[in-house]
């Protein structure tokens, strides 16, 4: 009998096309293939478990176990051979559970998973493929930003200073030769009270300071920037030189803290050119000695999203100043989510208009920055000439390949040529180009879907959710993208990039189900100092924790085995740890070593559990989904829980096994609970606790646990220590944190690369130390390599290219 799911499905019978099949032989270099047996599960009438399933379950689940009148549901879900038979083994036949157990119900197990219930048995004529996509949301908006952003200068090096750039002036203006200081300030937020930054170069009422830089936001969303001056304040973000400044307020007349707002949306993994100026001076008073003192106060703070205003902390600040990013606003659909990861599949009437709308904003911005970004001003002898030839590159660029002379002639050449001026020309040109089918779908060409371009563009979309840069295209022009070794040094190049730093950052907050940043709110009697502040602190604590695993350490299992977690002043007074009240973020070792990386950490306890106590369910749920992989199906109807003044008598884990101990809940909590159980040492907000009060007062917590592996014997633990111990060790775990990174990347089922295309990932992933950057680009050399040719999908046909 085949023993890993892998082996399963292939015993199953699936069948490998020939573009699989070259696919894994490519391949060979750069994973290790390892695939079971291909024998095939034995489904007859003369299996043992077949008696069995005819005596005591055909009466309800049928012969073919598509469900009777009494059970009208299909036998059919994820539990491997194990997980069916210990659950057959406690609930099965509902009347009496004692009469199909041990060796019988992993008998009959065998029987039900091979014949109907596990997916290659359903599916045993429709081999996976991959499906043709349009560009997800993420991906449209990233593209857009480096489709205009490749026309500006690079974006600024990165040598891990932080801060912004401070130059100290004499006087009113920024007259270099007034210049008497230059240097990094973490932050902006000085009160100078009624001195001047040193009164030994500055006179307390007369002196300037300019802040340069670029802001690096962490996530993508809506930033609000407030700036608090006492003086007259110019301030700019991701605007060029040549504007003007979004703040300009060089006039004071109130004699007090003036606040200054800005809200604009940012995307994650980018630099964001930034401009503040302070002047200090008694406005229309040319004479010091004529000036009246007044106090002095400047601080530049935001408001991320699913954040609190705070300072703009150093880690978000780079002294050196780069272009403007083009952010497109338009709102589009949100993607569909429901296989696990997002990907774009839906072509609707709303979208289709967003992709329109989106085409337009994008046109409207390069119009209003061609002289630059085409280096082509009015005055021009030969601006006709160059916008041709600027219109030519951006569709090249949007369409990650060269224009074939059909193309040029219908993008470029056409709607210059019918229009009546040249800006006209090129806005029909750009909007054309984007939306083509050809920019807004991947794979819509099948005879270019194995060439160099299109692996350079996989390869981009993968790692980057945007376009191939400069130096991928120019490899992918000089055939350098040929062999699994050649795309592996792109992808190991393009791993650095922060923008996979912010892709990456995101499933990891996806993978933990917190991407969206869940309201916790908090008894406030039970747990007074639990604020949105604090809220706040703890969301950026996980982002450091899984940042430092993810880049300084990159080892997978550290998430686990972390003892160590952020903590600033404000938390370590709620996490009993000593730091000073304005201490930044720093690691700091809790509870003797009980914790068990992010599994434990105070967010996701707070995430997880209710607003007076904890909650095993919720904990259970996310383990046994996000972490283990297992599918579970939604309850039939929903049971608020059982609350604690209902039975004082009992514990929270009592509590939860008694409203849960009937059959019909069983088909889910006989996994859920044993693995919530086991995080019971760590209350409502994520402390780690001995005991919990009850009606007759504190009684020890019990946090033992359990869990039975797709694979192997039941795995026992004691409290969220050794939980996270097991995780890190987990065949499952290592698979269903394989399986997600892949579809987050590809936005594609892993098994339409062969049912042991996942397999061999894992084993990759093993032996390659639990690398995850390593694991990315393992990944991205399989999905960016020639695939399945047979391109199918469930959406509408993309649209065809716009005629002029």
């Amino acid at each position: 009998m085949p023993t890993c799911r892998a082996q399963r499905a292939s015993a199953a019978g699936f069948r490998f096309s020939r573009a699989c099949i070259r696919c894994a032989e490519v391949l060979a270099a750069a994973v290790p293939l390892v695939l079971g047996p291909a024998a095939r599960a034995d489904t007859s009438a003369d299996h043992p478990g077949a008696a069995i399933y005819r005596e005591h379950c055909v009466r309800c689940h049928g012969a073919d176990g598509t469900g009777t009148a009494e059970v009208p549901h299909p036998l059919v879900g994820d539990r491997s051979i194990g997980q069916l038979a210990a659950y057959i083994d406690e609930t099965m036949p509902e009347d009496d559970p004692t009469r199909v157990t041990g060796a019988d119900a992993r008998l009959v197990a065998e029987f039900i998973h091979a014949a109907f219930y596990a997916t290659p048995a359903r599916h045993d004529d429709r081999p996976p493929r991959v499906e043709l996509s349009r560009l997800t949301v993420r991906q449209h908006r990233n593209s857009l930003a480096d489709l205009v952003g490749g026309f500006r200068e690079a974006a600024p090096v990165d040598d891990g200073t932080r801060g912004l750039r401070g130059e100290y002036f004499r006087g009113r203006d920024t007259d270099r030769r007034a210049l008497e200081a230059d240097r990094i300030d973490q932050q902006v937020a000085f009160d100078f009270g009624f001195e001047s930054p040193d009164p030994e170069r500055f006179e307390p009422s007369r002196f300037t300071i300019r802040w340069t830089g670029s802001v690096l936001p962490p996530e993508t969303g809506v930033y609000e920037f407030v700036v608090r001056a006492t003086d007259a304040v110019k301030f700019s973000i991701n605007t060029a030189a040549y504007e003007p400044p979004l703040v300009d307020a060089t006039v004071s007349l109130i004699d007090d803290v003036v606040e200054h707002r800005l809200a604009l949306p940012l995307l994650g993994g980018r630099a964001y050119p930034l401009r503040l100026e302070f002047s200090k001076a008694n406005q229309g008073v040319n004479d010091a000695r004529h000036e009246r003192p007044s106090r002095a106060r400047i601080a530049l703070s935001w408001r991320p999203p699913h954040g609190v205003l705070e300072p703009v902390p150093a880690r978000c600040l780079l002294p050196r100043v780069g272009p403007p990013v083009f952010v497109p606003c338009t709102p589009f659909p949100p993607d569909d989510r429901s296989m696990g990861y997002e990907r774009g599949s839906s072509v609707s009437p709303e979208w289709l208009a967003a992709a329109t709308a989106a085409a337009a904003e994008t046109a409207d911005h390069v119009l209003g920055h061609v002289a630059h970004l085409a280096r082509a001003p009015r005055d021009a002898p030969d601006r006709t000439a160059r916008l041709h030839e600027f219109a030519a590159a951006f569709a090249e660029r949007a369409f990650r390949r060269p224009l074939s002379s059909d193309l040029r002639r219908m993008v470029v050449d056409r709607p210059f040529a019918e229009a009546p001026d040249l800006d006209t020309g090129l806005k029909r040109s750009i909007m054309l180009a984007l939306a083509s089918a050809r920019f807004l779908f991947r794979e819509v060409d099948a005879a270019e879907g194995d060439d160099a371009f299109a692996i350079a563009a996989r390869l981009s979309l993968g790692l980057w959710d945007s376009l191939p840069d400069r130096r991928l295209g120019d490899a992918a022009a000089a055939g350098r993208l040929a062999t699994a070794a050649q795309v592996r040094a792109e992808a190991e190049r393009m791993v650095g990039d922060p923008r996979t730093r912010a892709k990456l950052r995101d499933f990891l907050f996806a993978w933990l189900r917190v991407d969206h940043a869940p309201e916790i709110g908090k008894d406030q009697d039970l747990f007074p100092h639990f604020s949105p502040a604090v809220v706040a602190d703890l969301r950026t604590s996980l982002s450091l924790l899984l940042d430092d695993v993810a880049w300084r350490d990159g080892n997978w299992q550290r998430l686990f085995d972390a003892d160590e977690v952020p903590l600033n002043g404000r938390l370590a007074a709620l996490y009993g740890a000593a730091l000073p009240a304005d201490a930044d973020f720093r690691s700091v070792r809790l509870d003797e070593g009980r914790r068990g990386g992010v599994l434990t950490h105070p967010y996701l306890m707070s995430v997880l559990a209710h607003r007076d106590d904890t909650s095993p369910i919720h904990r259970g749920v996310f383990l046994a989904r996000s972490v283990l992989g297992n599918v579970l199906k939604p309850p039939r109807e929903a049971v608020p829980p059982l609350a604690a003044a209902a039975r004082p008598d009992l514990s929270t884990r009592e509590r939860v096994a008694f409203q849960t101990g009937g059959i019909a809940c069983q088909a889910c909590h006989v996994m859920i609970n044993p693995l919530g159980f086991a995080l019971e040492d760590f209350d409502a907000i994520g402390r780690h606790r001995l005991t919990e009060r009850d009606g007759g007062g504190e009684r020890p917590i019990d946090a033992t646990g359990s869990y039975i592996p797709r694979t192997g014997s039941e795995a026992t633990f004691q409290g969220g220590r050794e939980l996270a111990a097991y995780v890190a060790g987990s065949h499952d775990a290592q698979e269903a944190f394989v399986q997600a990174l892949f579809h987050a990347l590809v936005k594609q089922p892993v098994r339409a690369w062969g049912t042991g295309m996942l397999e061999q990932l894992r084993r990759g992933f093993v032996t390659g130390g639990f690398d995850i950057r390593r694991l990315m680009v393992d990944i991205m050399v399989v999905a960016a390599l020639p695939r399945p040719a047979d391109v199918v999908t469930t959406a509408p046909s993309p649209p065809a290219d716009p005629q002029p």
